[in-house]
C-alpha cells in the first residue's frame, strides 16, 4: 500500500509550479487530490495531467464564502478530507523596494498568503477526522529576508507563527499542523532564465543546485502521512543548505583564500 491510500487531499494553488508538484506526489502516493486555484482553465490542464481521482476546485482562498463552498464541495465529492496543503500565494506581488511598496499589494499579499491559510485551515479542520494533517508552505524568507520582498517575507513569517499556534489548538482533535519552507526552487520564472542566470541562482546553494518542486513535494508527503504521526508545529526547511551558511561562496574569506585542490596550503 502507498502511504496515502484512501486519503483525500486538498492542495491550494495546485495548478502549477510547487503546487502541481505536490499534487502529483500526493496522487502518486495514493491520495485522491482536490486541486484548487483561481484559474479554471489552468486547473483543467492540471487535473488532466494528474489523472486518477483528481478534480478541480476553483476558488479565491482569501474569500471566506468561496473557501467554505470549496471545502463543502470536496467533501461532497469524496466523502471526506484528510489532508490540506496551504500552498496558494501571490509571491510576486509588491516585489519592490520598501518605499515603493503599494498598500494594495501589501494587503493582497496578506489576503492570499496568510488569511488564506487561516480560512482554509479553519474550514478543513471542521470536517477533518483525527489523524488529519495540515501542511503550510512557507519560505526561507520567513526567517531570512529577501531584498525587495517585505510583504512576501512578512506573510511567510505570519504563516510560520500561525503554524505553531494552530498546531496547539488542533492537537486535541488529533490534527497535525506543520510547514515546509522552500529555498530556491525551479518554477516557470526560473525556467525562462538563460543558462548563466540559472547557474548564478545555484551558486549560493551548498548542494550546488536549485531545488525542484518534487523536492518540496517529498517533504509535504512525509508530513501528510502517518510516518510523521508524532510531528506537529514544526517547520522543515528544504533549501539545499542555503540558510545554514554564514556567508555564501564568493564572499567567504576562509573559503575564498583556501588553496586550490592539489595545492599545498
Amino acid at each position: 500500500m502507498s502511504r496515502l491510500d484512501g486519503r483525500v487531499a486538498l492542495v491550494t494553488g495546485g495548478g502549477r509550479n510547487i503546487g502541481l508538484a505536490i499534487a502529483r506526489r500526493l496522487a502518486a502516493d495514493g491520495a485522491a487530490v482536490a486541486v484548487n486555484g483561481p484559474d479554471s482553465d489552468e486547473l483543467a490542464v492540471a487535473v488532466k495531467d494528474l489523472g486518477g481521482d483528481a478534480a478541480p476546485f476553483p476558488a479565491d482562498v482569501s474569500d471566506p464564502a468561496a473557501v467554505e463552498a470549496m471545502v463543502a464541495a470536496v467533501v461532497d465529492r469524496y466523502g471526506r478530507l484528510d489532508v490540506l496543503v496551504n500552498n496558494a500565494a501571490v509571491p510576486m506581488a509588491g516585489r519592490v523596494p520598501l518605499l515603493e511598496l503599494d498598500l494594495a499589494d501589501w494587503d493582497r499579499s496578506f489576503a492570499v498568503n496568510a488569511r488564506g491559510v487561516f480560512l482554509c485551515t479553519v474550514a478543513a479542520a471542521r470536517v477533518m477526522p483525527a489523524g488529519g494533517s495540515v501542511v503550510n508552505i512557507s519560505s526561507v524568507g520567513a526567517t531570512r529576508a529577501h531584498r525587495n520582498a517585505v510583504a512576501y517575507d512578512a506573510t511567510k513569517g505570519a504563516v510560520e507563527a500561525a503554524t505553531r499556534a494552530i498546531a496547539l489548538d488542533l492537537a486535541p482533535r488529533g490534527i497535525r499542523v506543520n510547514a515546509v519552507a522552500p529555498g530556491a526552487i525551479a518554477n516557470d520564472r526560473f525556467d525562462a532564465l538563460d543558462p548563466a542566470a540559472k547557474r548564478a541562482r545555484a551558486l549560493p546553494v551548498p548542494l550546488g543546485r536549485v531545488g525542484t518542486g518534487a523536492d518540496i513535494a517529498a517533504a509535504v508527503s512525509f508530513l501528510a502521512s502517518d510516518d510523521a504521526a508524532y510531528i506537529t508545529g514544526q517547520v522543515i526547511t528544504v533549501d539545499g543548505g542555503l540558510s545554514v551558511q554564514a556567508r555564501p561562496p564568493g564572499i567567504d574569506p576562509i573559503l575564498d583564500s583556501a588553496p586550490a585542490e592539489g595545492q599545498q596550503p
